[in-house]
């Protein structure tokens, strides 16, 4: 009885400390980021969309993301460049290292590389155009 009772014990110490450990991966992104990406668009139209970001032969784009909320592992933020901001949403992977975002009209893999240094993959693919570009984010000290 004794022995079953500690095996509980020793159970329930596992996955409250596991809990614990998973929720101290989860880093805070908050904050402004810089970013840079090489990349380009690719017009199956007469022009490229209103919303996207890209003009035809631009190789570099400068911009700034801002993620504005937090709650766990879930974010919400704008990307904003010359040619206009949008929103995004996002979740930060279980182990911290990931976060997944999509905006109005495309999707985000960052790799989460240290507090304040991202890599971000950027693509859409929309009867307009398609963009493919990849940067890296650095956070702005406040």
């Amino acid at each position: 009885m004794v022995a079953k009772f500690l095996r509980i014990i020793l159970a329930l110490t596992v996955v409250f400390a596991s809990s614990a450990y998973a929720k101290d991966k989860i880093p805070s992104l908050v904050g402004k980021w810089n970013t840079e990406s090489m990349g380009g668009v690719m017009v199956s139209g007469e022009r490229q969309s209103k919303e996207t970001h890209w003009v035809p032969d631009q190789k570099i784009l400068k911009g700034l993301f801002e993620i504005k909320t937090q709650d766990g592992r879930f974010v919400t933020g704008t990307y904003a460049s010359e040619r206009g901001t949008e929103p995004f949403i996002g979740m930060i992977s279980a182990d911290g290292k990931w976060m997944y975002a999509s905006d109005t009209d495309g999707f985000m893999d960052w790799k989460i590389i240290n507090k304040d240094t991202m890599e971000v993959l950027y693509r859409h693919a929309k009867p307009t155009d398609s963009v493919v570009a990849m940067g890296i984010a650095k956070r702005m000290k406040e």
